[in-house]
């Protein structure tokens, strides 16, 4: 069966090239995919096929970006395969670090869908100004803003309710500009219950609510100056993570900052921006509603970053620059209190983050070199001081219990380098490129004191005694079009060196209850990641558009034994109709069954799966509101089924009906 499923996806592939050469076009400029736009340029438009989708779902669709999900709510990107240790997730260029010890909280979770206006994706080392400690690669999350434009008012009512979790989305947005002055705010809700997996099955905790705020003003002065702010108040209550042993009471995010901007500075300097930011995180994890708990704890923890960064562009003869200096002071804190369910014992304390302080500063520089009109070169470094401290005295005794040696106080030296050429001639991209680069282990590598990973079943310990992490990369883009077929092509290949990664240590006790032991946190030698991501494209009888992609990763240690969380082989295929106001979309995902897992690593297989969905929409040209209707359904044959990213196997939803309606007011 599994075999068959695959054969059906190559089949897709060669149906559709075959079909291809039937039929040529005119020439079209192609351009490879570096950005997606989900915001008012994008979100809502007549071929998107859920509008009201989390900001979870976008990202789940995108080429080399994968989730980690660990109930509904708060999945966590990946990129190449790397979690948040190795790659960067910022807003507006902004450093935010989760609150959570097992990340329930990423930095994407306090952003939603009416406040962004794309996202930049960057693969590996290099391409984004504002990423740090960063090697896999990076996310960097455009707000969407109202801008300096002609007077106008617009306001939108965006709604949906989908059956599986009886799911209700509520929304919207104003915004007012002019030449000189703009203004939009915005309110978005969510609210679900349990949702049930294939065949019926309620998955218990996995309801949630959140509510998101958010405002952007600007003001132009002048001299082509002009001074913006933004305000982000984001906060999830009564979470539910079913893969785990706990929940979350509340996760709160409080997102400012204030950005000063000049332009047309001379002949050579375009633009000068100066940002100045301050975020506040905080998570309070919960399992009062759990039964049969064995030790109730309360695990709450907290986040706080205040940071800047001033970015220079110009342009001198063939060479177009960018200069960013950048620093940020983050304090990451989180503890533990463990409650006996014998009156007489006294509870039991401890910090799992010690009040860890870190300053990082780093200066990037990056210059594209025009050779003609259809060759550049982009070149691009870093250089970066990282400064850690141990704030709290018991935190860091308790450490030293482990580390007898270890000082309050590290300093790293991290840097990169990455070079990119872009080839265009006629309907043909190409793009190759490498670079190397270090990272610095994250809070929980270097400080974490128990942490406990139910993947596994083990304790984490982490170890400040680790050596930075390095990695070279190569990758290698194509993309070219035949006819109205196009046809592109990414791949990326990681040799990481010092690779960081829990290991057992027999001579330790656990202490989470029947847990299998405690891992400390090593360099292995060497570890290797590859990932590849094909997509083709067809158009044909001028309303419809036929794309299939497939996607395959490999990732081996230094004992060629399989690394956890690696991808399996993955495809998809859809069939889109798009003609004046109407919409409909057919599509098939599935994956092969994961023959690599990671047994070493606390990882199972899952089997193969293949789903089908639905969607058509109707935009409705009325005088005033020209409202906009999407109806769809997900799974569709009501299929119960895990992917490898799921966390403790848990299921995926089961079918799952939807509508989103969008109303734009002025």
């Amino acid at each position: 069966m599994n075999k068959r499923i695959l054969y059906a996806g190559i089949g897709l592939f060669s149906l559709q090239f075959a079909y291809s050469q039937q039929k040529t076009d005119s020439v079209r400029n192609l351009c490879l995919k570096e950005v997606i736009i989900i915001g008012k340029t994008g979100l809502g438009s007549k071929n998107e096929p859920k509008p009201m989708s989390s900001v979870d779902e976008y990202m789940e669709q995108q080429d080399r970006i994968n989730l980690i999900k660990r109930g509904s709510y708060a999945w966590e990107p990946t990129i190449n395969n790397m979690a948040s240790e190795r790659t960067s997730v910022t807003i507006d260029g902004m450093k935010i670090f989760c609150a959570c010890t097992d990340c329930m909280d990423p930095v994407s979770s306090y952003v939603e869908v009416i406040n962004l206006n794309k996202m930049h994706i960057a693969s590996g080392i290099g391409g984004n100004p504002y990423a740090t400690n960063s090697i896999g690669g990076s996310l960097d999350m455009k707000l969407y803003k109202a801008g300096f434009h002609k007077e106008n008012v617009s306001a939108s009512v965006n709604s949906g309710y989908e059956t599986n979790g009886h799911y209700r989305i509520l929304g919207g947005s104003l915004a007012y500009s002019n030449p000189s002055f703009y203004s939009n705010s915005g309110v978005f809700v969510r609210k679900s219950d349990d949702y049930r997996a294939g065949g019926g099955e309620e998955v218990q905790f996995s309801q949630f609510q959140k509510v998101n705020l958010m405002s952007n003003f600007g003001l132009r002065l002048s001299g082509n100056r002009a001074v913006e702010a933004s305000v982000i108040y984001d906060v999830a209550t009564n979470v539910g993570y079913p893969a785990l042993t706990m929940d979350v009471k509340s996760a709160k995010g409080l997102i400012t900052s204030l950005s000063f901007t000049k332009e047309e500075l001379s002949p050579v300097f375009s633009k000068w921006e100066t940002k100045l930011y301050f975020n506040t995180i905080t998570h309070i994890m919960d399992d009062t509603k759990r039964p049969n708990v064995a030790m109730h704890m309360d695990m709450p923890g907290k986040s706080k970053t205040a940071g800047f960064y001033s970015t220079l562009q110009g342009r001198k003869t063939r060479h177009n620059f960018l200069l960013n200096l950048d620093s940020y002071y983050n304090q990451s804190l989180a503890e533990m209190t463990m409650y006996s369910k014998n009156p007489d014992e006294k509870p039991m304390f401890m910090y799992t983050w010690p009040d860890v302080r870190t300053l990082n500063t780093s200066l990037f520089a990056e210059d594209k070199y025009q050779f003609t009109a259809r060759k550049f070169l982009q070149v691009s470094a870093r250089l970066a001081v990282q400064h850690d401290r141990i704030r709290s005295d018991f935190g860091l005794s308790t450490l030293q219990i482990y580390y007898p040696g270890m000082s309050r106080f590290q300093n790293r030296l991290l840097w990169n380098v990455a070079a990119k050429y872009h080839y265009y001639l006629k309907n043909i991209q190409v793009k190759v490129g490498g670079g190397y680069g270090l990272r610095a282990p994250s809070s929980s590598e270097a400080y974490g004191f128990y942490l406990f990973n139910s993947f596994d079943n083990y304790d984490y310990l982490g170890n400040p005694q680790l050596k930075n992490e390095s990695s070279w990369e190569g990758n290698l883009a194509f993309s070219a079009t035949l006819g109205k077929l196009n046809v592109s092509l990414e791949g990326s290949c990681f040799y990481l060196n010092n690779y960081i990664i829990g290991k057992p240590d027999n001579s330790l006790t656990h202490m989470t209850l029947n847990a299998s032991g405690v891992k400390v946190y090593r360099n292995l030698d060497h570890a290797t990641i590859l990932t590849s991501d094909l997509t083709v494209k067809q158009s044909f009888a001028d309303y419809f558009i036929w794309t299939n992609k497939a996607s395959y990763s490999l990732g081996r240690d230094d004992h060629n034994r399989a690394l956890p969380l690696i991808a399996p082989v993955s495809y998809s295929s859809s069939l889109s109709f798009n003609r004046k106001q109407v919409y409909a979309e057919l599509k098939l995902q599935g994956a092969a069954k994961q023959y690599k897992y990671s047994a070493d690593y606390g990882e199972d297989q899952t089997p193969a799966y293949l789903i089908f969905g639905a969607s058509a929409g109707y935009d409705f040209h009325l005088k005033t509101y020209n409202p906009k209707l999407k109806v769809g359904v997900e799974n569709l044959f009501d299929r119960k089924y895990s992917t490898y990213s799921d966390w403790n196997n848990i299921s995926r939803k089961g079918r799952n009906y939807y509508i989103n309606l969008i109303i734009n007011l002025l």
